[in-house]
């Protein structure tokens, strides 16, 4: 034994000095979405920041299918030694683990940063003839409105069945391949309405009547808050965060919150952001990981009452 001990220590300080110069090598971001989605686009924003902090190269890794679970089980599998992280967005992380068989939970990952926060918004066709919210509703009231996005289970989809029934109306939902599938469906008419992030509605030519927020946003300043028109307050929107695979030692953790904390402060990161038409919003780990459970949880309430979850 008095010859193991110290074999021991020199293994667990070895090991402790290690993590202290992490990161040695380069580091692996799992997108569990294809090259050019939005959560693609928005870590490659971050990606040269934390670069510069970090000392090494972040290699992305774009694993995309089935609503962006393919990806995130592979990745919750991954060794938890810092050297594989993921960027991944709400409805992978909170909404699709209630509505598919998939390997992992809101216990699969150490969350360490959120660095963007999209709040969304209703639109329509610049050409309907729909100025507010209540002339939505009365046309609704009226006869058949549809909403379009993407697949059943999606953000988009539960922000138009909660606006349909914070108005005791009926949207029929028809589902596209995504936010700008839908789009184009509204400007050739098939389609009325659209429950999305302000920024992607301004970039897709349509006309957001509400933002589903308690403020207006910097990048739509004339269009109100659905609290301003009266409206029950909604508050919807789709994020992207950092994280690890739960187990993922502390010490690294906490260098990629402080990095994580350091770049989303740049003025060049939020100029970027905002020229995107997409929010920079940082929540640290621990704001974060309360954020993200409690999401878990609220997001299992939704799909109840929108009558995709038992």
């Amino acid at each position: 034994m008095k010859y193991l001990l110290p074999g021991c220590a020199a293994i667990i300080l070895a090991a402790g000095s290690a993590f202290a110069e992490y990161p040695e090598k380069s580091i692996s971001v799992l997108v569990p979405f294809n090259a050019g989605s939005g959560p693609d686009s928005s870590f490659r924003m971050l990606q040269p920041e934390m670069e510069k902090l970090l000392g090494q190269p972040m290699v992305v890794l774009n694993v995309g299918g089935a609503g962006g679970t393919v990806g995130a089980s592979q990745f919750a599998a991954e060794p938890k030694e810092g050297y594989n992280l993921a960027f991944m967005p709400v409805g992978t992380t909170t909404t699709q683990p209630h509505l598919r068989k998939v390997s992992y939970d809101d216990t699969s990952f150490e969350p360490i940063c959120m660095t963007i926060q999209d709040p969304m918004g209703v639109s329509v066709s610049p050409d309907a003839g729909i100025d507010t919210i209540d002339a939505l509703v009365d046309k609704a009231k009226a006869g058949t409105v549809t909403s379009g996005g993407p697949p059943p289970g999606s953000l988009p989809h539960i922000g138009q069945a909660a606006v349909a029934a914070a108005y005791d109306i009926e949207f029929k939902y028809v589902p596209h391949e995504g936010g700008g599938a839908a789009a184009k469906s509204i400007l050739g008419g098939q389609v009325d309405v659209l429950v999305d992030p302000v920024g992607s509605i301004l970039n897709y030519g349509l006309k957001p009547l509400v933002v589903l927020n308690g403020e207006r946003l910097p990048a739509a300043p004339d269009v109100p808050t659905i609290d301003e028109v009266g409206g029950k307050p909604l508050r919807y929107s789709i994020w992207f965060g950092l994280f690890a695979p739960a187990g993922t030692p502390e010490d690294v953790l906490n260098k990629l919150d402080e990095a994580c904390k350091t770049a989303t402060s740049t003025e060049s990161y939020k100029a970027t952001v905002e020229k995107s038409g997409r929010t920079p919003r940082f929540m640290d780990r621990a704001e974060f990981s309360e954020f993200f459970k409690q999401q878990y949880k609220d997001n299992a309430s939704l799909l109840t009452a929108v009558g995709l979850k038992k």
